[in-house]
């Protein structure tokens, strides 16, 4: 599986877009910050495990 690093900077900034978007329309609790956050932490720790075991 060949990672391009367009995709490494895009799916969490995506997340982070979805995340201010739906933060303007609803009125999400600070704890949900978080849990973006550790989907973007968790993303790449997946892309480093996947490139040292290439």
């Amino acid at each position: 599986m060949d990672i391009d690093p367009k995709t490494i900077v895009t799916y969490p900034l995506f997340t982070f877009v979805i995340y201010l978007l739906l933060s303007l329309v609803f009125d999400l609790p600070l704890w949900t910050l978080f849990i973006a956050l550790f989907l973007v932490f968790l993303y790449f720790i997946v892309i480093i495990i996947i490139e040292l075991f290439k």
